[in-house]
C-alpha cells in the first residue's frame, strides 16, 4: 500500500512539474512571438522613415539608428527568453530525475499495455511481465 501511495505521489508531482514547465514555456514563446511582431513593425517603420525623409531631402540616419537600437534590444530579449526555456527543461529534468525515462516502463507481451518497470504483472490483463 505504501508503494502505491508513493507511486501515486510521484505521479502527481510529475504532473505538477510538467504542467508548470509547460505554462512557463508557453509564456516565453508567446512573449517571443510578440517581440518578433514588434520587430517587424519597427522594420517597416525604418522603411517609411527612409522613404519620407528621402523625399523631402532630410537626413534619416539618426532616426534609423534609434530604431535599429530598439530592434537590437528586442533580439536580445528573444535570446533571454530562449535561454529561459532551456533552463526550464533543465530544471524539469533535475526535479523529475531519471524516473520518467523510457527505461522505467514495461510493455505487456500479451496485451501491449504499459506498466511501471517495477511491476511484476500487467495492470490490464494480469500476465507476468518480463
Amino acid at each position: 500500500m505504501a508503494s502505491l501511495k508513493e507511486s501515486f505521489s510521484k505521479g502527481i508531482t510529475a504532473i505538477n512539474v510538467k504542467t508548470n514547465s509547460f505554462m512557463e514555456e508557453s509564456k516565453c514563446k508567446t512573449y517571443i512571438s510578440t517581440l518578433e511582431k514588434e520587430i517587424q513593425v519597427l522594420k517597416l517603420n525604418i522603411g517609411e522613415i527612409v522613404y519620407s525623409k528621402s523625399v523631402i531631402g532630410e537626413s534619416y540616419e539618426e532616426a534609423v539608428a534609434e530604431i535599429v537600437q530598439q530592434i537590437t534590444g528586442k533580439y536580445q530579449e528573444i535570446e533571454q527568453q530562449k535561454k529561459a526555456i532551456e533552463q526550464l527543461a533543465i530544471e524539469e529534468k533535475q526535479i523529475l530525475g531519471t524516473s520518467q525515462t523510457v527505461e522505467s516502463v514495461k510493455f505487456c507481451s500479451q496485451c501491449g499495455a504499459q506498466s511501471a518497470a517495477n511491476y511484476k504483472f500487467c495492470t490490464k490483463c494480469g500476465s507476468p511481465l518480463n
